[in-house]
Formats: C-alpha cells, structure tokens, sequence
C-alpha cells in the first residue's frame, strides 16, 4: 500500500511514475504510494546518450571485457547519478587514476603499521594534531555530502583530499604515528566498503581479488621458494666475486620479475624500499611500460652518439690537412692559380691577383684550419693523425652495428 523508494531513469518521471502513481492511490486508496522517487541520468556513451539506432550500445559484459568491475563502480561514483553519467576514455582514465591512488595509498599506510611501534613516544606533535583534525573534518564533510542527494562524487574528492594529507604528513615524518595511519586508512576502506568498491573483510585495502586456501606450506610455498632462489644467486655471485653493478641486476630481477608475477610490488626510497601488494598483471603492465622507456631512452643516447661521432668523423677528415694541403685540394684546386712560399694563394685561377677582401679571407682561413690541425694533432697523440681517424670509423661501425641489433 505504501512504498518509501521507487526508482526509475528520468525518462520515466513523465507520463510513466504520474500514471503508475494515480492508478496505484486509486487502488488502495491513499494520498501518497510513494515517499520518494529517485530518478537516475541517462548513460550516454562519449558524450551521446547510449541507444541502439544510434548504434553506441555496450553491455556490462562487453565493459568488463575492458575494465573491472571496480573501476567501473568508481566511473559512476565519480558523476552525479541524478544527472547524465558519460561513460568514456576520459571517465574510465579517471576511475582507474582514482583506484590507483587509494591503492598506492593503501600500500603506504600497510608498510607503516607492518612496523613495531610499541617501543616508540606516542606523544603527538603539531603535524599529528593537524592530521587528526583533518580527519575529523573530512569525516563530517563527507556526511554532509551523503545527506545532500547522496553527491558521491564529492563524496570522492573528500577522501582523496585526506589520502593527499596524509601522504603529505608520511612523506614529512620521520616516524608517523602508526595508529593515527591506522585510523585514516580505516576509514577511507570503510567508506569505500560502503560504495561497493572494497572486497572482502580486510579492515585496509581493497582486499584480496580471490580467496587463496590451501594449507599454510602451499600459500608460503612461492615466496620460500623465491627468497630462496634469490639468496642461492647471492650465494654464487659472492663466491665468484661478481662486481656491485652484477649484485644490483640480480636484487632488479628479483624486484621486475620475480615478485612482481607474486603480486609484490616494491618500491625503492633513497635510504630504503617498501613493498606493497598489487595485481600481479597490473605491476607486470608497469615493469614492462618502464624498461620500454629504458630502451627507448638507450636507443636516443645511442643515436646521438652515432650522429655525434660522425660529426667528429667528418670534422677529423677535414681537420688532417694543414693550411698549404688545405688550399692545394678539393674544390680549393681549382680556385687558386698559385701561392706564396708559404703556400697560401696568390692569385685566382685566372692569373689575377687577390683582392684585399680575399686576402683577408684567405689569411683567416689558413688561421682557423692550423688551430683545428694542431688540435687535432694533440687529440690523436702518439697514434697519429691516421691511425686516430681509422679507430673513430671502427667505433662508428660498431655503434652502428649494435643500434642495428637493438632495433
């Protein structure tokens, strides 16, 4: 006889809900069968609403063929859901960045409370007070948003604004205050947990994406196993005293590889590293993206010293001659007639004398190519002009060579 919620799309506010709310009072006879109607925005697919004549139609299944289930529940927690919700590159790239950013969170928070912190003065200072305070009023801004037509979206922001504080205050401390991160965290999984974005039961986190059983042996089993291989390849690198640079490959591969197909991510700091928990194939994703950079980064270093080394190739060559070999060859044979005893021209090809624009000229030039010849000289050494320029065309090669295998 009554109903207190009565949802629909907005298209169906007029004539459907006036119709189906006369004809339901009629029928049992009350003055109001619904307390409140929530109408809910169309979804319009890059910005036109979605239809089939329009043919931009998309099913749930075919959305999480290309996103999770929980990005896609952040995409519509991230509009208002009174109004039309746009699903989009845009709007999908904002979900996974806001998932990203409480999981990196989270991870954070996880590394401070795996720490012992009984032994340590809990006393609070300014930056705890300030983070307490924070807390506390994001907490009452986020109700007030709940109360203000469920504005999830602000909802959001409100939480990320804390997760901003917070990571702020851990990068500033020296020694956060575990339960004060304990609490935040909490917090923000609570709120999560509410929004249908948060699995499971753990109290951080978005919690595990499966539930591993087994026995106690078979979930330890690949990360044994992994310390293990790890600590045999340290074992041999020692004995056969491989350099640092053979030592910090091994610890990469351990890191890139190994504990990423685990789920482990690790992160490096200046004076230590944490490690975090992930989707094995989004840390894969990532490892894979930055050595991609690595190469791409490598092949430019080693393109430029390809183009620089042939411009020192090209430079040597015309740098062997000295001034009186210079004038006497190449184009300059058949510009001059003849030269003074210190081989600089004296006339044009033509018999007639230089001019005084050229003598200039000419004097400059023999000036310049004795400074690059003597330079030259100096760079070569004992090996001589000729074999200097041969080792440059070698290393040029085989820079070449190795540019041709990477690619």
């Amino acid at each position: 006889e009554n109903m207190d919620i009565h949802g629909g799309g907005v298209d169906l506010m007029f004539p459907h809900h006036d119709n189906e709310m006369a004809q339901s009072e009629a029928f049992h006879q009350c003055c109001q069968w619904v307390n409140y109607f929530l109408h809910a925005g169309h979804l319009h697919i890059k910005g036109l609403k979605m239809s089939k004549s329009l043919k931009n139609f998309i099913t749930i299944r075919q959305a999480l063929q290309e996103h999770t289930p929980r990005q896609l529940r952040f995409m519509f927690l991230l509009q208002p859901w009174d109004k039309p919700m746009n699903y989009s590159d845009q709007t999908v790239d904002d979900a996974k960045a806001k998932e990203k950013y409480f999981k990196n969170f989270f991870g954070a928070a996880k590394s401070v409370l795996r720490n012992d912190f009984v032994s340590e003065r809990q006393g609070w200072t300014e930056a705890d007070r300030a983070l307490w305070e924070t807390l506390n009023e994001i907490q009452l801004k986020v109700h007030k948003s709940l109360l203000d037509n469920f504005k999830t979206y602000d909802v959001i922001q409100h939480l990320v604004d804390l997760v901003k504080e917070c990571n702020t205050y851990l990068t500033a401390e020296s020694k956060p205050k575990n339960l004060l991160i304990q609490k935040v965290a909490i917090y923000v999984t609570k709120m999560l947990r509410i929004f249908g974005v948060v699995e499971g039961s753990d109290k951080i986190g978005f919690g595990s994406d499966g539930g591993e059983g087994g026995s106690k042996e078979e979930v330890i089993a690949p990360f044994v196993d992994a310390f293990v291989d790890f600590r045999e390849k340290v074992r041999v690198a020692a004995k056969t005293k491989s350099s640092p640079g053979d030592l910090l490959k091994e610890c990469d591969d351990v890191r890139d590889d190994t504990l990423a197909n685990l789920g482990i991510r690790v992160e490096d700091g200046a004076d230590s590293s944490v490690w975090k928990m992930d989707d094995p194939e989004t840390i894969r994703k990532e490892v894979e993206e930055k050595r991609q950079k690595a190469a791409e980064a490598a092949a430019k270093k080693k393109k430029a010293k390809i183009e620089k080394l042939e411009k020192d190739l090209q430079k040597a060559e015309k740098d062997r001659l000295t001034p009186v070999e210079m004038f006497k060859s190449g184009s300059n044979a058949d510009k001059w007639g003849s030269y003074d005893d210190d081989g600089k021209p004296l006339t044009t090809k033509a018999g007639e004398p230089l001019s005084k624009s050229q003598k200039k000229s000419v004097d400059k030039e023999a000036k310049n190519q004795e400074k690059n010849h003597q330079k030259l000289l100096k760079s070569a050494g004992d090996q001589g002009i000729d074999a200097y320029i041969s080792s440059l065309q070698k290393d040029l090669e085989n820079l070449k060579l190795e540019f041709q295998k990477d690619d």
